[in-house]
């Protein structure tokens, strides 16, 4: 009986940025897949993604040398970094403080697309959590 050998890769890729040249193509060479014929199929996948988006990519290459890709998209608080914006504000006192807030159709937005198949009332409690247990604050605008 033969043995199937099959090697599974985890690599980080930019959306829309893989590129044959090394790194990426001096790795998936040296298991003999074709790096054009990947690189072009992830850019297309990707072709909707912004580029600053790290994805995090799993790949398995059989022993034909054909592969299967799956992409997982950044952690909800790499998106929250990319919406959070800071305000400055003076007490009584004259003290400033600094504190982080994010808008609510920023947080409607993300909760549609972080969970699309949740109701949006669900979905929005569960980024309300990690919002405030990030001591940021929604506010509307």
């Amino acid at each position: 009986m033969e043995k199937n050998n099959i090697i599974k890769l985890t690599i980080y890729i930019r959306a829309n940025g893989a590129e044959s040249g090394p790194p990426l193509g001096t790795t998936l060479g040296n298991i003999g897949v074709n790096t054009i014929k990947f690189c072009k199929e992830f850019n297309e996948f990707t072709q909707d993604l912004p580029n600053y988006f790290l994805l995090k990519v799993n790949i398995v290459v059989s022993d034909n040398k054909s592969y299967i890709f799956n992409t997982k998209l950044p952690s909800v608080n790499f998106f929250i970094s990319l919406l959070k914006k800071e305000k400055n504000f003076k007490d009584n006192n004259g003290i400033s403080y600094i504190y982080n807030y994010i808008t609510l159709e920023d947080l409607l937005k993300l909760s549609k697309f972080i969970f699309p198949t949740y109701a949006l009332d669900k979905s929005s409690k569960i980024l309300k959590g990690t919002l405030l247990s990030s001591n940021i604050v929604i506010e509307n605008d």
